[in-house]
């Protein structure tokens, strides 16, 4: 997604990511990779369990889920896979942008 930063900042949109790693592992990935964007923690897993982004098939983890929301608070566009190792190329976000 760092690649693809750009592209979406220039679509006047922000990339917004939320694991479940612990808020000190979280820091030093975003310091070592140089990730611009902001990463939040979710150790307690409460946004994956709120919009129902755990793994059918490995519950311990989540699965990959895109949404577009506008400034309104409306999903204007999504993207749920099915298990963790589907992960959508950034490129096909940046694109979703450029359709609305």
């Amino acid at each position: 997604m760092q690649k693809s930063y750009q592209a979406i900042k220039a679509e006047n949109a922000e990339l917004v990511v939320i694991t479940t790693d612990k808020q000190a592992v979280v820091k030093d990935t975003a310091n070592k990779l140089g990730l611009e964007f902001v990463t939040l923690s979710d150790p307690d897993r409460q946004a994956i369990d709120a919009y129902n982004a755990a793994d059918p098939f490995n519950p311990r983890i989540a699965r990959p889920q895109y949404y577009i929301v506008d400034e309104s608070g409306i999903i204007r566009w999504k993207f749920l896979d099915e298990r963790k190792v589907g992960r959508l190329p950034a490129p096909k976000v940046v694109e979703a942008l450029k359709n609305l």
